[in-house]
């Protein structure tokens, strides 16, 4: 009979065996620190720390200060390729690594806030063993998101290869409660311009009920002084450009006509409806406390373009909820990236970037111990986001 202790876990030789660690203490080097003398305001930050030496020690020093605090970890753990690179070497037995692993993600763990979040980079060599490795240590009830990522393309060498060209890595998302996780919501740029907005306000600033709708390409035509047909033609390559830009310069005035759900909607929305069925030159509007009004003609609700923008980056542009295939983020200008030579081991900073915009706020701690070639801590400085440890 098996016994009612037994659970599912990943095995592996030695994995039963722990390091000894005993405490260190963080030694500060004065010749190498690089904020002011003394504080000049109550803002001055002196917390930030760049520790150099082996991380699981490093990690253990961090633990009695900071348990419980850090907001989000961010870690791009050598892959176990089984090469050796310029800097480092990648070939561990795959016992080894697992347990390098597991003590560090241990103390992580230990050390991420209730609402804190891991991310984790990784490519398919290690990626099932990882998985399952942090399942159970973070539970896998608290399993966020296995994230596809786009790290390169078919092309070069890589086009020879037989077979399947492997062009991703992944980044795995674990919340440390997933209870008490609370992301922030981040929009991706929609891929080209919606299509399905063909219809521009003629006269928006005249009161609603008094709306005309010409055709979009009619009002892009006359906006540029140029003949509606064969206007494609004329502009050539540059037409879907130009009326994309078009069309973000006046959002609030494009716009397409939707059958409204009329099952679906309020009890009031469905009173507009009718009325706008029977007045069908008129524009109706119902208008909605703590939610944006909502206009009607001929029984079709008027959806705009400005309704699809967000804010990315600094930029309102068309924009979708961010999903668990991350390929807009492309690696090919990595080597114009902080000035550092690192062949195979730099990340994208757009990459680290978006973990932060997902999971933290202006002033929570952040911890990334595999810093490499420094990228964390360049984000960081780049956007505000956040301060790092």
């Amino acid at each position: 009979m098996a016994s009612s202790r037994q659970k599912l876990e990943l095995t592996w030789i030695g994995k039963d065996k722990r390091p000894k660690l005993e405490p260190r203490i963080l030694l500060e080097e004065p010749d190498k620190s690089y904020h002011a003398k003394h504080r000049v305001t109550d803002n001055d930050n002196f917390d930030n720390k760049l520790i150099f030496g082996d991380n699981l020690l490093a990690l253990k020093a961090l633990d009695q200060e900071y348990t419980g605090k850090v907001k989000c970890v961010y870690i791009d753990p050598p892959f176990n390729t089984q090469q050796a690179f310029e800097h480092y070497d990648d070939g561990l037995e795959h016992s080894i690594w697992l347990g390098l692993i597991r003590d560090r993600i241990d103390v992580l763990h230990n050390l991420l806030a209730e609402d804190g979040t891991l991310f984790v980079h990784i490519d398919d060599n290690e990626l099932g063993y990882l998985v399952v490795l942090l399942d159970e240590v973070f539970g896998r009830k608290n399993r966020i998101s296995i994230i596809s990522f786009k790290q390169g393309s078919a092309t070069g060498h890589k086009s020879i290869n037989p077979g399947v060209v492997t062009t991703t890595n992944f980044v795995l998302i674990y919340a440390k409660d997933k209870s008490s996780w609370q992301p922030n919501r981040v929009f991706t740029a929609r891929e080209g311009r919606d299509k399905r907005y063909g219809q521009f306000i003629e006269n928006h600033e005249e009161p609603f009920a008094n709306w005309r709708f010409i055709t979009l390409s009619k009002a892009f035509s006359e906006s540029i002084g140029l003949p509606e047909k064969g206007l494609k033609k004329t502009l050539g390559a540059d037409y879907e450009k130009e009326i994309s830009a078009f069309v973000l310069r006046n959002a609030e005035r494009v716009i397409q006509l939707a059958r409204p759900n009329y099952s679906a909607v309020s009890s009031a929305a469905r009173e507009v409806i009718d009325a706008s069925k029977s007045n069908k030159s008129i524009v109706m509007k119902l208008e909605r406390d703590g939610y944006s009004d909502m206009c009607f003609v001929g029984g079709q609700r008027i959806l705009f373009y400005s309704g699809k923008l967000k804010l990315v980056d600094g930029e309102y542009i068309a924009g979708e909820p961010l999903t668990s295939l991350w390929d807009d983020i492309l690696s090919n200008n990595l080597h114009n990236e902080g000035g550092v030579e690192f062949p195979k081991g730099k990340k994208p900073e757009a990459l680290i970037k978006r973990c932060f915009d997902l999971a933290t706020n202006p002033n929570d701690l952040i911890l990334d111990s595999f810093a490499g070639s420094g990228t964390t801590v360049m984000v960081k400085y780049s956007c505000s986001a956040s301060k790092p440890h």
